[in-house]
Protein backbone atom coordinates (compact mmCIF):
# COMPACT_ATOMS: atom_id res chain seq x y z
CA UNK A 1 0.00 0.00 0.00
CA UNK A 2 1.14 3.54 -0.66
CA UNK A 3 2.86 5.41 2.16
CA UNK A 4 0.89 8.56 1.35
CA UNK A 5 -2.52 6.85 1.25
CA UNK A 6 -3.95 9.25 3.83
CA UNK A 7 -3.21 12.20 1.53
CA UNK A 8 -4.61 10.37 -1.50
CA UNK A 9 -7.85 9.46 0.23
CA UNK A 10 -8.62 12.74 1.97
CA UNK A 11 -7.20 15.48 -0.26
CA UNK A 12 -9.17 16.21 -3.38
CA UNK A 13 -8.01 18.45 -6.16
CA UNK A 14 -8.87 22.10 -5.69
CA UNK A 15 -11.45 23.68 -7.97
CA UNK A 16 -11.42 27.10 -9.62
CA UNK A 17 -13.43 28.71 -6.82
CA UNK A 18 -12.04 31.35 -4.54
CA UNK A 19 -13.07 32.39 -1.06
CA UNK A 20 -14.32 35.73 -2.30
CA UNK A 21 -16.70 34.25 -4.84
CA UNK A 22 -19.14 36.43 -6.75
CA UNK A 23 -21.73 33.64 -6.83
CA UNK A 24 -25.03 34.70 -5.24
CA UNK A 25 -25.73 32.76 -2.07
CA UNK A 26 -29.12 31.77 -0.68
CA UNK A 27 -30.35 33.68 2.35
CA UNK A 28 -29.59 32.39 5.81
CA UNK A 29 -32.12 30.73 8.07
CA UNK A 30 -33.69 33.44 10.23
CA UNK A 31 -34.41 32.48 13.85
CA UNK A 32 -36.21 34.45 16.52
CA UNK A 33 -35.13 34.77 20.16
CA UNK A 34 -36.52 31.35 21.10
CA UNK A 35 -34.66 29.64 18.21
CA UNK A 36 -37.83 29.13 16.19
CA UNK A 37 -37.62 29.56 12.44
CA UNK A 38 -39.36 32.71 11.20
CA UNK A 39 -39.41 32.03 7.48
CA UNK A 40 -40.42 28.53 6.36
CA UNK A 41 -39.09 29.15 2.84
CA UNK A 42 -35.51 28.86 4.10
CA UNK A 43 -35.80 25.14 4.88
CA UNK A 44 -33.82 24.35 1.72
CA UNK A 45 -30.96 26.51 2.97
CA UNK A 46 -30.59 24.33 6.02
CA UNK A 47 -30.27 21.19 3.89
CA UNK A 48 -27.73 22.72 1.51
CA UNK A 49 -25.32 23.56 4.31
CA UNK A 50 -25.00 20.05 5.71
CA UNK A 51 -21.43 18.82 6.09
CA UNK A 52 -20.15 15.63 4.48
CA UNK A 53 -16.89 13.78 4.41
CA UNK A 54 -14.55 14.69 1.61
CA UNK A 55 -12.93 11.35 0.92
CA UNK A 56 -11.89 9.59 -2.25
CA UNK A 57 -12.10 5.87 -1.45
CA UNK A 58 -11.39 4.35 -4.86
CA UNK A 59 -7.68 3.72 -4.12
CA UNK A 60 -8.64 1.76 -0.99
CA UNK A 61 -11.18 -0.34 -2.89
CA UNK A 62 -8.67 -1.04 -5.67
CA UNK A 63 -6.06 -2.06 -3.10
CA UNK A 64 -8.48 -4.53 -1.48
CA UNK A 65 -9.65 -6.00 -4.80
CA UNK A 66 -6.03 -6.38 -5.93
CA UNK A 67 -5.28 -8.35 -2.76
CA UNK A 68 -8.13 -10.86 -3.05
CA UNK A 69 -6.65 -14.29 -2.41
CA UNK A 70 -4.08 -13.13 0.17
CA UNK A 71 -4.36 -13.88 3.86
CA UNK A 72 -6.31 -11.14 5.64
CA UNK A 73 -3.75 -10.70 8.39
CA UNK A 74 -1.07 -9.82 5.80
CA UNK A 75 -3.37 -7.41 3.96
CA UNK A 76 -4.45 -5.69 7.17
CA UNK A 77 -0.88 -5.46 8.46
CA UNK A 78 0.06 -3.69 5.22
CA UNK A 79 -2.81 -1.25 5.82
CA UNK A 80 -1.67 -0.71 9.41
CA UNK A 81 1.90 -0.01 8.28
CA UNK A 82 0.65 2.79 6.03
CA UNK A 83 -2.13 4.20 8.24
CA UNK A 84 -0.81 5.14 11.67
CA UNK A 85 -3.39 4.55 14.41
CA UNK A 86 -2.17 7.61 16.33
CA UNK A 87 -3.39 10.00 13.63
CA UNK A 88 -6.96 10.90 12.78
CA UNK A 89 -6.53 10.03 9.09
CA UNK A 90 -5.02 6.65 9.96
CA UNK A 91 -8.01 5.82 12.14
CA UNK A 92 -10.38 6.91 9.34
CA UNK A 93 -8.58 4.73 6.78
CA UNK A 94 -8.71 1.70 9.07
CA UNK A 95 -12.42 2.29 9.69
CA UNK A 96 -13.06 2.55 5.94
CA UNK A 97 -11.18 -0.70 5.29
CA UNK A 98 -13.17 -2.46 8.03
CA UNK A 99 -16.44 -1.15 6.57
CA UNK A 100 -15.58 -2.49 3.09
CA UNK A 101 -14.62 -6.00 4.30
CA UNK A 102 -16.86 -8.31 6.32
CA UNK A 103 -14.41 -9.84 8.78
CA UNK A 104 -16.70 -11.74 11.15
CA UNK A 105 -18.52 -14.16 8.85
CA UNK A 106 -20.09 -17.58 9.32
CA UNK A 107 -21.88 -20.14 7.21
CA UNK A 108 -25.61 -20.61 7.67
CA UNK A 109 -26.18 -23.68 5.55
CA UNK A 110 -24.75 -22.67 2.18
CA UNK A 111 -25.16 -18.93 2.74
CA UNK A 112 -22.35 -16.77 4.03
CA UNK A 113 -23.74 -14.49 6.74
CA UNK A 114 -22.27 -11.49 8.51
CA UNK A 115 -23.20 -9.01 11.19
CA UNK A 116 -23.22 -5.31 10.31
CA UNK A 117 -22.22 -2.67 12.83
CA UNK A 118 -25.81 -2.22 14.03
CA UNK A 119 -26.49 -5.82 15.10
CA UNK A 120 -28.42 -6.85 11.98
CA UNK A 121 -27.57 -10.11 10.26
CA UNK A 122 -27.36 -10.14 6.47
CA UNK A 123 -25.92 -12.17 3.63
CA UNK A 124 -22.41 -11.11 2.63
CA UNK A 125 -21.96 -9.17 -0.62
CA UNK A 126 -18.63 -7.88 -1.82
CA UNK A 127 -15.41 -8.50 0.09
CA UNK A 128 -15.17 -10.82 3.08
CA UNK A 129 -12.69 -12.86 5.08
CA UNK A 130 -13.28 -16.59 4.72
CA UNK A 131 -14.26 -17.91 8.17
CA UNK A 132 -12.12 -21.05 7.99
CA UNK A 133 -9.06 -20.11 5.95
CA UNK A 134 -8.78 -16.38 6.81
CA UNK A 135 -8.22 -15.44 3.17
CA UNK A 136 -9.66 -12.24 1.69
CA UNK A 137 -12.37 -13.29 -0.79
CA UNK A 138 -14.96 -11.64 -3.03
CA UNK A 139 -18.52 -12.82 -3.62
CA UNK A 140 -19.67 -13.55 -7.16
CA UNK A 141 -21.57 -10.61 -8.66
CA UNK A 142 -25.01 -11.46 -9.98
Amino acid sequence: MRRDIDKVVFERAKGNRSWASKTPRPERVVLDTSDQQLNEETNGVRRKRQKYTNSHVSPLKRFLIRNVGRHWSKVYSEVCASADARSFLGIEIRALIESFVATKCWFDGRKLMSNDGFGRIHQVRGLYVHPKSGVLMRTAEK
